[in-house]
């Protein structure tokens, strides 16, 4: 092998490289995008953690309260609201801050944690019955998951970098396979052949591949020794035509060339080996290969991510459940201590037993007394022989210190217990109180009907003692170990239950037993689980798709090169080697040779028959050209110029003898402009006509809206009110032919003038219509019902009863009496009007915070008074004043409009007033288009 062709280290080294690059950037970009939608997972589930979480705490904390205000305490009597809230914030670091407040809205309480991250509220309301007395609202911070994404980012790199080395392994080594094709082909070509093959006809393969530059080059070399053949060939009958005397057929025989019998066919007999697949095939299955990679390595990805969360969720509710378990032993012990504290006093002060209570006179299930010697004296509740307490715990209430927790009894009965020292007869006594579990528990749903959340509780035996839904435990038929924590999901039916299970301490510090919660989660995980397996199969129809789509694409590549195949095989006709070996080959290269060899004694004919063939060609490129020439002549400047550039244009080295196809192309492409000319043409026409007709209708539209504008303007009433006592100044500007804003004023007796201004939501037409109905309604309803809050208020009901197309209207009505200047009004969700003092001051009319008018019927409205003194001006305007756009997307504003009205003299005329706004307005929008109806109305008051 010479040295040039030796398989080199930096070609290997190159093609692991470039394996190596791709599949590491498209399971990077994979990755990305992974993480990515695990950021968003993480994050919706952590803040519906919170949720839950400040919800559990909000409905455990405000049962206090609740108890509190059942027993007749108001809230704002209960002592140390606050530390409360402080101890509950410290046992639960999750949490944010903690309000209460009453009724009222007054705060009553708070708790706040600093430095806490976006916090999700949830208020509780308290309520006593029908009563409510509060709100108690819980803010929860999501939790931080510290580690978690440098921990999957680590699982993602393992997984990422033995995918790219592998890559890059298959990648050099189907490269090495190339070159050693390579080279195998140009020891064939570097071989003397006795006839080489002229080019073949047909789809060429690709020049970029290895087999396509080999096959360009084989067929090269092949065309010009054939030419050169075909030339001696010539030369030869050109002699034998004059070889009278038969001295000429001997030379050239001895010169080694062929006359009358065929040339001797040579046979290429590739070395024997084993049976192997077809390149193609093997391409595929090392793409397939690929796929199942990194198919796995997302898989993997997916598992590591699922892990994750489901660990982090069971942190979360473990941590919950612990809370909340803390929170409820704390409240019930508190109330078990209470009792005892009570009793406690009795009993010092009647210095013994005498003062203990009677069965019944307590909330206690279990009441006994410890004398200094053990002796148990049992004051209220069966007496048993079982101990409520354990030896050592008892020991250290004798000695002077309280106790509470739980405790398990050998009968399978669990209490909530809690135990203080009292002193009586000169010694230390211990007075114990107990409430059952199951007691207990029953406070959290009193009627058993909560589905979603249940709460049971098993003792160190394994058995159930306390439950809040028993019927769902004993369908489940749970057995769950006592002593592990425990975080996974159920089938229930068709729901998905979350059961938690912690274990917790008794009140001597031993195993207590096992506190489970069974949440239902049915809608919050069905759709992730049905995501998931829509997920999964969407990978395995897209893999599946994928490969089929690249094996498709492998075998269309190869089509060229197997069409060749074929042709040579038909041209060559059947052809066996002398082992036999025909079809014991599929490898394309090996074909692809024996091919070549079974054509090469075909080629002498074929050279003599092209020549031929080519002077034919070219004598009807001739005609085809100067008739091609005469009909582009029909055509139009450009195309006729563009069709003789592509006549003229002279065949490339690529192109020689390809004169036919050029002008069939020409063909084509001059159909396909005539065919285009006459289609522009037809749309020309079509296009022209409707233009016509649209035209016709535009015009008897804007006929139409130029009448229903001068019908619109002429219903708004134009001359103004001869009274003395005032004066009166309208404008309006639409901004379309119709638009929605309305002025309006009329006497309703002899002293009392009405007025309104008004906007209806929308534009046009629609908001024209709207305008005339709703000024007709207030118009009839002002002349019966003179208050103006009843009066839009009647109006309202009015216009929402039968709004379907949701249209609504602000305006501002008033009732002026002329004689005193007593200015009643109600402000429907417009803009406050500007109110100019005799003395030049400028204000705002207070509002009286009234909706707009047609959106609910039920709405009241609320109506204020003003006094107006001789001389005050009063200007009432739309938002297509202050909402006006200079070119530059600049607002007009409220500012720019009450720097106007300062600006101007306190004796102005209304009209003038008008004009002036109006004109800044103008002026300030610079000639762009308005964006609203301008109204105006201007009030001055004489007296």
């Amino acid at each position: 092998m010479p040295k040039t062709e030796r398989p080199s280290v930096r070609a290997w080294l190159r093609d692991a490289a470039g394996g190596f690059l791709i599949v590491l950037v498209a399971a990077s970009l994979a990755s990305g995008i992974l993480l990515w939608r695990l950021q968003d997972t993480v994050a919706a589930a952590t803040q519906g953690q919170s949720r839950d979480l400040a919800a559990s705490v909000g409905r455990s904390l405000g049962r206090q309260f609740v108890r509190a205000g059942q027993l007749g305490i108001p809230l704002d009597a209960i002592p140390a609201i606050d530390r409360s809230l402080d101890n509950t914030l410290a046992h639960v670091p999750q949490l944010a801050a903690i309000t209460l407040t009453d009724a009222g809205g007054k705060v009553l309480g708070a708790a706040q944690r600093s430095r806490a991250g976006a916090p999700t509220a949830v208020a509780t309301e308290l309520a006593v019955g029908a009563q409510r007395i509060g709100t108690l609202e819980v803010a929860a911070a999501p939790p931080v998951l510290p580690g978690s994404h440098a921990g999957l980012l680590a699982g993602m790199l393992l997984l990422i970098l033995p995918l790219a080395l592998l890559g890059g392994l298959c990648t050099a080594l189907h490269g090495a396979h190339l070159r050693r094709h390579r080279r195998r082909l140009r020891e064939m070509l570097r071989t003397a052949p006795e006839d080489l093959v002229p080019p073949v006809p047909g789809p060429r393969p690709e020049s970029r591949d290895i087999l396509g530059q080999a096959w360009h080059a084989l067929q090269t070399t092949a065309a010009r020794t054939a030419q050169r053949r075909a030339d001696l060939a010539h030369q030869a009958e050109s002699l034998l035509a004059v070889d009278f005397d038969g001295s000429i057929r001997p030379r050239l025989a001895a010169l080694g060339i062929p006359l009358a019998a065929p040339a001797p066919r040579t046979r290429i007999v590739p070395p024997a080996r084993a049976r192997r697949f077809s390149l193609r095939l093997r391409l595929t299955l090392i793409i397939a290969l690929g796929f199942a990679l990194l198919i796995g390595s997302l898989s993997g990805l997916q598992a590591l991510r699922e892990h994750l969360l489901r660990q982090q969720a069971a942190n979360l509710g473990q941590e919950d459940q612990s809370a909340l378990w803390k929170q409820f032993l704390s409240s019930q012990t508190l109330l078990i201590a209470g009792e005892l504290q009570d009793l406690s006093a009795r009993l010092e002060a009647a210095g013994g037993t005498a003062g203990a209570p009677r069965d019944g006179h307590t909330a206690l299930d279990r009441l006994v007394l410890v004398d200094p010697n053990r002796q148990v004296y049992p004051l209220q509740g069966a007496a048993t022989d079982a101990a409520l307490l354990d030896a050592g715990t008892l020991d250290e209430v004798l000695a002077g210190r309280p106790a509470q927790g739980l405790r398990n009894l050998d009968d399978d009965q669990t209490l909530v217990v809690a135990a203080r020292p009292v002193r009586m007869q000169g010694g230390t006594w211990a007075l114990i109180g107990a409430r059952a579990l199951d007691t207990a528990l029953q406070q959290v749903d009193p009627d058993g009907l909560d589905e979603q959340y249940s709460i049971h509780f098993l003792n160190p035996k394994g058995r159930l003692v306390a439950s809040t839904g028993r019927a769902a435990w004993t369908r489940l038929g749970l057995a769950p170990p006592v002593g592990r924590t425990q975080y996974r999901t159920l089938e229930d039916g068709g729901r998905i239950l979350l059961l938690t299970a912690t274990p917790v301490a008794s009140v001597s510090g031993s195993a207590g037993g096992l506190l489970l919660t069974l949440k239902d989660v049915t809608a919050l995980m069905k759709p992730s689980l049905t995501l998931g397996r829509l997920a999964l199969l969407l990978a395995a129809g897209l893999a599946i798709l994928g490969l089929a789509l690249i094996h498709r694409i492998i075998w269309r590549s190869f089509r060229p090169l197997q069409d060749s195949l074929q042709t040579l095989d038909e041209l060559s006709g059947p052809q066996d080697d002398a082992r036999g070996r025909a079809d014991g080959r599929r490898d394309e290269i090996e074909q692809l040779g024996r091919s070549i060899a079974a054509l090469r004694h075909k080629t002498l004919q074929l050279a003599r028959d092209q020549a031929q063939q080519a002077r034919i060609r070219r004598r009807q490129e001739a005609v085809m050209a100067g008739e091609l020439r005469a009909l582009a002549d029909s055509m139009d400047a450009a195309s006729r110029q563009e069709v003789q550039a592509l006549i003229d244009r002279q065949a490339g080295p690529d192109e020689d003898g390809d004169g036919l196809r050029r002008l069939a192309e020409v063909m084509g492409d001059l159909r396909h402009r005539l065919v285009d000319q006459h289609r522009r043409l037809s749309d020309m026409v079509i296009e022209l006509r409707d233009a016509l007709i649209t035209k016709t209708k535009l015009a008897g539209l804007q006929q139409e809206l130029q009448i229903a504008s001068a019908v619109q303007l002429s219903i708004l009433p134009r001359s103004m009110p001869d009274d003395p006592r005032m004066e009166l100044g309208c404008r309006i500007l639409p901004a379309r032919e119709v638009g929605g804003d309305f002025y309006d004023f009329y006497m309703l007796d002899e002293h009392h003038l009405g007025f309104v201004i008004a906007d209806v939501s929308g534009k046009g037409i629609p908001a024209a219509l709207f305008m005339a109905i709703s000024r007709t309604l207030l118009k009839s309803t002002a002349r019966f019902v003179r208050q103006p809050a009843a009066c839009v208020q009647r109006l309202n009901a009015l216009l929402a009863a039968e709004n379907e197309q949701m249209l609504f209207v602000t305006l501002f009505y008033a009732t002026l009496d002329l004689r005193t200047g007593r200015l009643d009004y109600v402000n429907a969700g417009h803009h406050a009007p500007w109110l100019m003092s005799a003395g030049g001051e400028l204000s705002a009319v207070p509002p009286t915070h009234g909706i707009a008018v047609g959106i609910e019927e039920d709405m009241p409205y609320a109506q204020k008074t003003l006094y107006l003194q001789p001389g005050d001006l009063l200007y009432l305007y739309t938002d297509g004043i202050t909402e006006a756009f200079d070119p530059a997307g600049q607002v007009f504003g409220d500012d720019r409009l009450a720097g106007l009205l300062r600006a101007q003299s306190a004796d102005v005329a209304p009209d003038a007033l008008i004009d002036a706004v109006i004109a800044d307005v103008r002026a300030f929008e610079q000639g762009t288009d308005p964006t609203d109806d301008v109204t105006s109305l201007c009030l001055r008051y004489r007296g």
